[in-house]
């Protein structure tokens, strides 16, 4: 639902750079205005290297496909240790994402 509201060029351009110094978007900013809350600042995401994101969701396609496998099959009895396996590899990519990311200013 729309609410419109009737403003100078100036106040609206002041009005929006509160919002986005507040990192949050015009319409939150004057619902917390309105609501009387006090506005958060959104926390920044973290740049990561594109090329780093792409690699790193095909190896998460990959894992995902042997936790299924491992999973489904039952017949083979050493699930658990391919799970644990699977889980080292999680630790070891979130490590390397970790080591990986830019930041804002690169």
């Amino acid at each position: 639902m729309w609410v419109k509201l009737r403003t100078t060029p100036d106040e609206r351009a002041a009005w929006y750079a509160k919002a986005a110094a507040k990192g949050v978007s015009f319409s939150e900013f004057a619902r917390s205005a309105i609501d009387g809350v006090a506005v958060r600042r959104r926390p920044q995401l973290r740049c990561v290297d594109p090329d780093l994101l792409r690699q790193l969701a095909r190896v998460g396609n990959n894992l995902n496909q042997l936790a299924r496998w491992a999973n489904r099959d039952q017949q083979y009895a050493d699930r658990v240790a391919i799970m644990v396996q699977l889980m080292g590899i999680e630790r070891e990519l979130m490590r390397l994402r970790q080591h990986h990311e830019v930041s804002d200013a690169d």
